[in-house]
Parts: structure tokens; C-alpha cells; sequence
């Protein structure tokens, strides 16, 4: 398997901006292109977090936008500027030109004080989004699998009993959708065949199992050729953090990239021939960050592909 570095993109080194920084995209806001992630907390203890924008070409500064709430995911919406935003228990739309809010689209039917949104991923066609939950405590099944339709905004359960669920591609057969789904702590990424219309997620098998592979699998990307690239959040102390393509049918790994420095790897983002990883300080004591200095940061590396997959947009 081949193996490369990855370099630091962004230093994120306050809890601020570090802690837990998660699902990176791309979108337009005020015309010019910026790398949008969110840090799902601030803090250890915090109960709330931050949208950060990085301006990739043109436009004015940096920027960030505080949040009702933890964040578990954002996507960008067809037109620029607005993006649908996963806080706490409920969808909400944000106005990242403005730095306005939206009153809730739709809530999770779940009350449990320990759950939360986290990461989600556009259904082809922009108008629906699947997304999961997760315990904060990381110790219970009472996470759950849901849909979400932008035209009724409509919230139905598709899947009970994850921990923490994760990352999620889609692909498209002969007979419609695949949705391939990670539930962090079980290192399997699982095949569903998703019926958006009849609002249900059948059960189709483990495509890839991860045991063997050092810490958990966490975010997802499609690599638009039958491969995805996955990122893996190790607990423990290691020198370096790494993100793998994986080849789907066969299970083989094909190429990993490394994160110096930074051994918790939260989600990657594939834009053209460009790989972003996201990266966290969340959880290490003070001995273990002091000897990962690259903690909490954004990595770059290069990236070839046959063919990259035309980002998604949520169509309201």
C-alpha cells in the first residue's frame, strides 16, 4: 500500500478552533469559494460550538460563526451564502454571509439528554439528507439512523441501536440507492439499500471490516470510482494519524496518507486532486498533546483519481 504525508494546512491548536473539528466542505458565501468545517464543542465541557470558514480564493478574511448548540455536521445549500446546519436535536439553516440563524426546520424524536446530531451526508439529488446520532458518552447503542426530505421537512428513523454513527457515501445501481454507513465502534462500514420514497434503509451486509486497522473509522468520502477514503480517530498516543482508500467491492486498502503530529483523524474532504483532513485534540492529556504538536489542526496532501465526484448541494 502506498503511503504519504500529509502537511499542515491550518494550525488549530486552541480548544477554541481544535477540539473536536469535523466534517469539512466546500461552498460560496458573499461570492467567494471557503473551506467551511464545524468544531462540534469548544471545550471539554463546553455545550456548544463554532462554524469556521477559510477563504480558499479571493473574498476578505477568515471568519467564524458561533452556534446554538454542538454542531455534528454542515452542507451547503444550492445558491451560496446558506447551509443546512445538524445542532443538538434539531436541523436549522444558517446564513454564513449574515451570520443569522433560522428557527428549527425539524427535531430528532429523541430526548435523551446524552444524544446529539452528528455526521450526515446529501442524498444524490440534493433533496433529502441522512444523517446520525451519537452518545457524548460513547458507551451505549442509543444512537439512531435518520432521514431528512427538504420538502416536507420531514425527520423519519431509518436505523436504532448505533453508538456513534458516522460517515456515509452513496452510490447508485440498477436498482437505486446503496448507502454505506460507518457506526464508529463497531470498525464496520455497513450496505443499506436506501428507498427514500418509502422512508426505510434495508440491511444489505458489511462491506468493509476495519478490525484490523489501528483506531476507529470515523468520517467518510467518496472517491467517485468505487473506492472511499476513511479517516481513522486513534485514541492512543502514535507519532502519526491516517486517513485510507479503501476499494469497496474488494476490501482492499490502496493508499493511506499520514497526519504527523496528530493521531486523531475526524473526516476527510476530497476537492479535485486535493485531500483535507480534519484533525482533534479532543480527549488528549496535557503529556500526550505535548508530544503532538500538529493536534487539533487541518492537513492538505495531494490526491489522484480517475474521477471526483461533483459535490452535493441540499436543494431547498
Amino acid at each position: 500500500m502506498r503511503s504519504r504525508e500529509a502537511k499542515v494546512y491550518l494550525t488549530s491548536r486552541t480548544e477554541e478552533r481544535g477540539y473536536l473539528p469535523e466534517g469539512p466542505r466546500l461552498m460560496s458565501v458573499g461570492g467567494s469559494k471557503v473551506l467551511v468545517w464545524v468544531n462540534i464543542q469548544n471545550s471539554a465541557s463546553a455545550r456548544s460550538g463554532t462554524i469556521f470558514a477559510h477563504q480558499i480564493e479571493g473574498g476578505s478574511d477568515d471568519f467564524s460563526m458561533p452556534c446554538p448548540g454542538r454542531p455534528g455536521f454542515i452542507h451547503p445549500l444550492k445558491g451560496g451564502d446558506r447551509a443546512l446546519v445538524g445542532v443538538e436535536k434539531e436541523l436549522r439553516i444558517c446564513n454564513l454571509a449574515k451570520g443569522e440563524w433560522s428557527e428549527p426546520l425539524a427535531r430528532i424524536p429523541d430526548d435523551n439528554p446524552r444524544t446529539i446530531i452528528n455526521d450526515a451526508e446529501i442524498v444524490p439529488g440534493g433533496k433529502a439528507v441522512v444523517f446520525g446520532t451519537k452518545d457524548t458518552l460513547f458507551k451505549e447503542q442509543i444512537a439512531n439512523l435518520y432521514l431528512f426530505t427538504v420538502d416536507d421537512n420531514r425527520v423519519s428513523l431509518l436505523a436504532d441501536k448505533q453508538l456513534c454513527s458516522n460517515g456515509k457515501v452513496f452510490y447508485t445501481d440498477e436498482r437505486g440507492l446503496i448507502l454505506f454507513d460507518i457506526d464508529t465502534p463497531t470498525r464496520k462500514v455497513v450496505r443499506y439499500r436506501l428507498d427514500v420514497a418509502a422512508r426505510t434503509a434495508t440491511p444489505g451486509g458489511v462491506a468493509l471490516d476495519l478490525k484490523d486497522q489501528i483506531g476507529f473509522p470515523d468520517g467518510m468520502r467518496d472517491c467517485g470510482d468505487g473506492t472511499v477514503i476513511i479517516a481513522f480517530y486513534n485514541p492512543e498516543f502514535a507519532k502519526a494519524g491516517k486517513a485510507i482508500r479503501f476499494n469497496l467491492s474488494t476490501g482492499e486498502a490502496i493508499e493511506e496518507w499520514l497526519t504527523p503530529g496528530s493521531p486523531r483523524v475526524t473526516c476527510p474532504l476530497v476537492d479535485g486532486t486535493r485531500l483535507i483532513l480534519t484533525t482533534a485534540i479532543e480527549g488528549m492529556p496535557a503529556e500526550m498533546l505535548a508530544k503532538c504538536p500538529n493536534a487539533g489542526c487541518l492537513f492538505k496532501a495531494d490526491v489522484q483519481l480517475a474521477s471526483c465526484p461533483v459535490a452535493e448541494a441540499v436543494r431547498l
